[in-house]
């Protein structure tokens, strides 16, 4: 289920972003209230669900594997005509309307609700301080900005390979730092790292990259990560032990903005993901309803 993304609109009321339990469950309410809405995720959805040799708690369906379920919620959307666009967020602006951004377009939302889970990866000493001055996670979208200048690439997947050889063209000098074994071939003029990262240095912006054994001099510092931390996405997002802190209602700290599933915390279950996902779905309708009654007062 994908679409291609010249055919996505700029604005949407709801745009839910991540197609895990929680994401989907959240596309299914808001199709059947229909409400103008649109699904981002990845090219396969829920990894984490796939990999389940057998769920038990999942009630009407004992002893269930994880793709099997996986493949019955993505049948009900097919059912439903909900698609999942295959969409890389970068950052989000707060609204409303909520400002998404992507590698290749941008959109926009009235509400939103983030079903992103966790992401695997910790972020690195000076990541969130410098975040902005430096340090970001889309180099062929800031790339221009570091022309004749060195950067760094740290990437999680093969992803980031192609961020690599795309500031080959641009930078004085590339550095790349893959996090996963297979590294192929890269541009002649991208200098492989294979080293962990200890820290991002900088005061008012990037200087160095900290290898422990070697210290690089850069300008900027990409970060390629399967999904990005959810404080890493909306700058001011209030967090409670490492995750987004929502209230009864999935309300976070931006009035519009909701979350659900694993990105709110333990416990990291399917059932509570899934109803969260409907819940929020549920509580984003009734203040998008909101938001046109005070248009006519």
């Amino acid at each position: 289920m994908s679409e291609d993304l010249n055919n996505i609109k700029d604005h949407y009321e709801l745009a839910i972003i991540g197609c895990g339990p929680a994401g989907m469950a959240a596309a299914l309410n808001a199709k059947i209230r229909k409400r103008d809405f649109i699904l981002l995720g990845s090219e396969f959805c829920s990894p984490k669900l796939s990999k389940a040799p057998q769920i038990d708690n999942w009630l009407g369906f004992p002893k269930i594997s994880g793709e099997d379920l996986r493949q019955r919620f993505l049948n009900h959307l097919k059912e439903k005509e909900i698609s999942i666009i295959p969409f890389k967020v970068t950052s989000i602006y707060p609204g409303p309307p909520f400002t998404i951004m992507g590698k290749e377009k941008s959109l926009e939302a009235d509400a939103l609700i983030l079903a992103t889970g966790v992401s695997a990866s910790k972020l690195f000493p000076g990541e969130a301080e410098l975040l902005g001055m430096g340090v970001g996670y889309c180099a062929t979208c800031d790339g221009p900005l570091y022309k004749d200048k060195k950067a760094a690439i740290i990437s999680y997947n093969h992803e980031g390979e192609d961020e690599a050889n795309f500031m080959a063209d641009i930078c004085s000098q590339v550095y790349y730092i893959p996090y996963y074994s297979d590294v192929p071939s890269l541009d002649s003029r991208v200098d492989v790292k294979k080293s962990n990262v200890a820290r991002i240095v900088g005061k008012e912006r990037v200087e160095q990259l900290d290898l422990g054994e070697e210290q690089l001099t850069v300008d900027g510092v990409f970060i390629i990560r399967e999904n990005l931390p959810a404080e890493q996405l909306i700058s001011g997002l209030e967090m409670e032990d490492g995750a987004i802190k929502v209230n009864h209602k999935l309300e976070t700290s931006f009035p519009g903005l909701f979350a659900a599933g694993d990105c709110t915390g333990q416990p990291y279950q399917l059932i509570k993901a899934a109803g969260e996902g409907g819940t929020a779905a549920l509580q984003a309708v009734k203040y998008l309803d909101s938001q046109e009654r005070r248009k006519y007062l």
